[in-house]
């Protein structure tokens, strides 16, 4: 037997004893902690055998003899196929690579979450726990678990368990990130489950599309006899549809003026609305830096707290909104316009996933019809950056 063929008969003994693992927490008897320790130790045994085919392709001839790719195809192989959520992050937490299973569980796809801090995924109460017990981790001070909640799904309840790694050849520590459901072992996506994730996406496809024939037919009809109507009531459809707060400011006589503030259904903090009304768009980073450049926003696990500014108390708004993700477009006919003429900010709260790319694209087409619908009342392109100041 090779050794790429006993590597193999391995892993599939260890996805065998998984899937033990994972029908034993089935049964009513069954003690979570007990399956959960054996979890770890079945991870730590995949930790333990993935080290030396890593090392062997690095301080190897790693590329240098017919082998050495192979060897790297199998690293990732055997990384990507693991039944168990795995992040490897820095001391930083952010992210280098993350397995399928944990986009799964996540809901972040692995393009978008490299280079990305790994506490972003958390609800904002739960980041500095996890930076703190990482950055731990990497100074050598031994393995450590913590519980918390992810932001992007549904805010659900999951326990952490943080390794260090110390990589041939990488001058950096690595730290290795499990991702464990408050039920037990994560449960590996049915393939049933692909066709309806499909069905999903055209659906939301179908819904974007009706969403921009619908804002187009309000900003034509209405456009012309009363533009500050149409914009105000196309800003609420957007809220209705995409997202659970939206607010429209606009670029008009030398300043910025807030024109809509569109508020959740059953909002619990009359107050935040009111301090939104009443805030001036000036001191709303976001909307200056989107305003001042022509360029969009999309901070889609909302990592930075000063995005919206502070209330009167010093607070920050973001935080005080429980933001999970924020889009900000600029109000702009022409792409890269400058300043343009204002901006539409959408927020998700609690546990609602992050804006899409999908969705951010239908948004700046949408805006940017609001941009010409807006012309009467704005400076019409015509002002300064400083005017957005």
């Amino acid at each position: 037997m090779t050794p790429s063929e006993d590597f193999g008969s391995e892993f599939q003994d260890f996805v065998a004893r998984v899937e033990e693992l994972r029908a034993a927490r089935a049964r009513p008897d069954a003690e979570r902690s007990v399956l959960l320790d054996a979890a770890i130790l079945e991870l730590q045994h995949a930790v333990d055998g993935l080290r030396p085919a890593y090392e062997q392709f690095v301080t190897g001839a790693g590329g240098r003899h017919p082998g050495g790719k192979a060897e790297q195809q199998l690293f990732k192989a055997v990384f990507e196929g693991l039944p168990v959520p795995v992040v490897l992050v820095d001391g930083e937490t952010v992210v280098r690579r993350l397995n399928a299973a944990a986009a799964d569980l996540t809901g972040l796809p692995p393009g978008y979450a490299a280079g990305r801090p790994l506490s972003g995924i958390l609800r904002p109460g739960d980041r500095p726990a996890l930076r703190s017990q990482t950055a731990a981790v990497a100074r050598g001070e031994g393995s450590r678990s913590l519980s918390v909640h992810l932001q992007p799904r549904t805010g659900s309840h999951v326990r952490v368990t943080l390794s260090e790694l110390v990589l041939p050849g990488d001058t950096d520590t690595t730290v290795l990130v499990a991702l464990w459901p408050s039920s037990g072992l994560p449960r590996a996506p049915e393939v049933s489950e692909r066709p309806a994730r499909a069905v999903r996406a055209a659906v939301r496809e179908a819904e974007l599309t009706d969403l921009m024939d619908r804002t187009t037919s309000i900003l034509l009809r209405g456009g012309a006899r009363d533009a500050a109507e149409a914009l105000r009531t196309v800003t609420g459809l957007i809220r209705d549809r995409i997202a659970d707060w939206a607010v429209l400011d606009l670029l008009a006589g030398g300043g910025l003026t807030r024109s809509a503030v569109q508020a959740p259904e059953g909002n619990e903090d009359p107050g935040l609305e009111k301090t939104l009304v009443q805030q001036d768009p000036r001191r709303c980073p976001v909307v200056v830096q989107v305003v001042s450049t022509g360029s969009m926003v999309l901070d889609a696990l909302a990592e930075s707290l000063d995005r919206l500014g502070a209330d009167d108390n010093g607070a920050p708004l973001m935080g005080r909104a429980d933001v999970s993700s924020l889009l900000t477009v600029p109000l702009a006919a022409v792409a890269g316009e400058t300043p343009a003429r204002g901006a539409l900010t959408l927020l998700r709260t609690g546990a609602s996933p992050p804006f899409s790319m999908a969705e951010a694209k239908c948004v700046e087409m949408i805006v940017g019809h609001m941009a010409i619908a807006a012309e009467g009342l704005t400076d019409g392109g015509t002002g300064t950056a400083a005017d957005a100041r």
